[in-house]
C-alpha cells in the first residue's frame, strides 16, 4: 500500500510544469481515480481529474440535491 504523504506529494503539479508544455504527459498519466492538484505559488489553485470521475461527482451532486429537494418538501 502506497504511503498516502507519497500519494499527496505526487498529486502535485507545478503550474510551470503546465507552461512548459507537459501538461499532455500529466494528463495520460492520470489513471481513473488519480487526481492531479495544480499549484500556483505553493497554493492550490485548480485539479485535473478523468472525466468519468467528474461526471461520477457531477451525477452524487444532482443525487444530492434532489433528496435535498424532497427533504424540504
Amino acid at each position: 500500500m502506497k504511503n498516502p504523504i507519497i500519494s499527496v506529494l505526487d498529486s502535485l503539479v507545478p503550474i510551470s510544469a503546465l507552461n512548459q508544455g507537459k501538461a499532455a504527459k500529466i494528463i495520460s498519466e492520470l489513471g481513473p481515480e488519480d487526481v492531479k492538484i495544480i499549484v500556483k505559488n505553493n497554493e492550490p489553485m485548480a485539479a485535473i481529474i478523468p472525466i468519468s470521475r467528474f461526471n461520477k461527482l457531477l451525477e452524487a451532486e444532482e443525487n444530492m440535491e434532489k433528496e435535498w429537494q424532497r427533504k424540504e418538501k
